[in-house]
């Protein structure tokens, strides 16, 4: 029996790392660790926020709002802390991507090549008709990510019983 135990302890420490799950609130992601699906999470918001700007008349959402809805979405936190986490990479050259419609552009780029604007905004449309539900559900998504921005959850995260 005590073998066992010993090959049960051996194995869980020399496993591949491949098999451990992502940690949401650091964006480092380690050698074996996966990518997770906040960074999933965080393009999408960013692309439907700028796209119902752009094409659906959405109010003007800066992309650091996203930033912080995205992150207590997965329980990271505190609010100020995220905030200036935003600050910091955007001071450091994190991207060059720093407003919605430069999301949007760079996006539907695929290849990184220089698309005329009419081009975008053809393509734009498209997805937005064949892959998102019209204008209406980009507009839904775009309230809720306001709300939850005016809304923010409790800090510390209540654990999940």
């Amino acid at each position: 029996m005590n073998s066992a135990a010993i090959v049960v302890a051996l194995g869980t420490m020399l496993a591949p790392t491949a098999l451990r799950a992502a940690d949401y609130c650091d964006d480092k992601i380690e050698p074996g660790e996966s990518p997770d699906g906040k960074a999933m999470a965080m393009m999408s918001s960013m692309l439907f926020a700028g796209l119902a700007e752009r094409y659906c008349g959405a109010p003007p959402m800066p992309l650091s709002q996203v930033f912080v809805v995205v992150e207590e979405a997965h329980g990271c936190g505190p609010r100020e802390r995220l905030e200036a986490k935003f600050k910091k990479a955007m001071e450091e050259g994190g991207s060059n991507v720093t407003t919605t419609d430069e999301l949007v552009r760079e996006t539907l780029s695929e290849d990184g090549s220089e698309l005329p604007q009419a081009e975008v905004d053809r393509r734009a449309k498209a997805a937005i008709e064949a892959e998102m539900g019209g204008c209406s559900e980009l507009l839904k998504t775009h309230k809720d990510l306001q709300d939850r921005y005016r809304n923010p959850p409790k800090w510390p995260a209540e654990p999940e019983n």
